[in-house]
């Protein structure tokens, strides 16, 4: 299961280009496209649950000097750095 940290940010910037959190985790399940970027995040070309087509900018959050709550989940949460 998908875990996903939002903070004001992210959320400021998704919301600038007209995207709500519910669309852009819901592209997470319509992926077309999927690479990996020189610095470790990943770029992705996705589809909204309404079909709108979106590229989304993303990490793995994984802080090493911070205690994760959730540790005994397998996966690092995903930040979404931008979608647009």
């Amino acid at each position: 299961m998908r875990r996903f940290k939002w903070i004001e940010w992210n959320l400021l910037k998704i919301d600038a280009h007209g995207l709500s959190a519910r669309e852009v985790e819901g592209a997470f399940d319509r992926v077309w496209l999927l690479r990996e970027r020189r610095d470790g995040s990943f770029e992705m070309y996705a589809a909204t649950p309404a079909g709108r087509r979106i590229w989304v900018i993303w990490r793995y959050d994984r802080e090493e000097d911070v205690p994760d709550i959730l540790d005994d989940m397998d996966d690092a949460p995903i930040f979404v750095i931008t979608a647009y």
